[in-house]
């Protein structure tokens, strides 16, 4: 409109004046000229601004959607961590182990608490022997593992299950002693709180140390601050007749150990 008014301006100033007609025709082209470059800037800027705001509003779409997907991808990771199975518990502790050196009387003490009788065996442990006893509502589960050279390297792959440890020593074989100690104290290094109980068998041979010589002869001083440790002599009838007071009472004390673990 600016332009037009210029323009009518000059145009009654061209009647009046006549002469300086093509003078003022080139004002006015100059002013049109500038009317024009002033709309076309104005019209970028506004093309710009325009163009600022479309790419601002996708911007803003954008991260709208970026959100949603985050919120998706945590909302599925709940799901399936909610859907994942859960852990199995830590296997549950059930068995009275029962080590000790090849020919120390695992089996005939084991046999003999179980049976309740005198149950003396020549036969060596091959692997494992697994037996239980049921009294109503009470059950005693003991494994026993082979006392071979070959087996004693898996004795403490038997531990996590074990809710106590019985480990015979031959009282009459003197000379493997500091053997029987050796592995003692290897296997309570994987387990600082197992209940112990020892038994010195073979009491009645003639040349079987006494109780108070295993203790040392074991060094269980050294072992028995931090754990129930108990020290029983016994031995087994090679006759099959009643049961000896020793093992009956080694069956009553593990019958009261494990009343007092649950």
């Amino acid at each position: 409109m600016s332009g037009l008014r210029n323009l009518g301006l000059a145009v009654a100033m061209l009647a009046a004046s006549g002469g300086a007609a093509l003078v003022t025709w080139s004002y006015i082209l100059a002013q049109r000229r500038k009317e024009e470059q002033k709309e076309d800037v104005v019209a970028k800027v506004e093309q710009k601004e325009d163009t600022a705001k479309e790419e601002q509003k996708e911007n803003v779409v954008r991260e709208d959607h970026l959100l949603l997907e985050s919120e998706m991808a945590a909302r599925c990771m709940l799901l399936a961590a909610r859907e994942q199975p859960q852990k199995e518990p830590q296997t549950r502790k059930q068995q009275i182990l029962v080590l000790g050196l090849d020919g120390s009387g695992k089996t005939s003490v084991l046999n003999s608490i179980v049976t309740n009788r005198g149950n003396h065996s020549t036969v060596p442990t091959e692997g494992v022997h697994a037996v239980c006893i049921t009294n109503g509502n009470s059950k005693m589960e003991f494994l026993e593992v082979g006392g071979s050279e070959q087996l004693r390297q898996f004795w403490e792959r038997y531990l996590d299950r074990a809710l106590a440890l019985i480990y015979v020593v031959d009282s009459s074989d003197h000379s493997r002693l500091p053997l029987a100690k050796m592995h003692l104290h290897q296997l309570i290094q994987h387990s600082s709180s197992l209940p112990l109980v020892v038994l010195a068998n073979k009491q009645d041979l003639e040349n079987a140390y006494h109780i108070t010589d295993i203790h040392d002869a074991l060094a269980l001083s050294e072992i028995c601050e931090k754990r129930k440790l108990y020290l029983i002599g016994t031995h087994v009838a090679t006759d099959g007749s009643e049961l000896p007071s020793s093992i009956e009472d080694t069956r009553e004390l593990l019958a009261q150990l494990l009343l007092e673990i649950h």
